[in-house]
């Protein structure tokens, strides 16, 4: 089962990068995600993950709450292939089970 990705807790839309799309939902889905495993909010969209404090333990913590938000497992490769908010956005927004949220 799906869950809806709007009726999860998100911060202040102008801050996490919510324009009002679904693509923008669901950046500032990832945006909550990672401030959240990094305890932090220091970090810009194009930041690589690494750069900022992250670590590959984070990673699966980020990951298992996106993919609940789709119902789905996410590959922890996807995020290694894409370590910044824009980038992870943009190929979650391709994957299958989140294309017809954020189109």
């Amino acid at each position: 089962m799906v869950n809806d990705i709007g009726s999860a807790e998100v911060a202040n839309p102008d801050r996490d990068g919510n324009d009002g799309s679904a693509r923008g939902l669901l950046r500032a889905h990832v945006r909550a995600g990672w401030a959240a495993a990094l305890q932090h909010e220091r970090f810009d969209n194009d930041d690589d993950f690494f750069a900022i404090g992250g670590h590959s333990l984070l990673i699966a913590e980020i990951m298992a709450g996106l993919g609940a938000l789709a119902g789905t497992r996410l590959s922890l490769k996807l995020f290694f292939d894409h370590p910044t908010v824009n980038e992870l956005t943009d190929a979650l927004a391709a994957h299958e089970a989140f294309g017809s949220l954020a189109r």
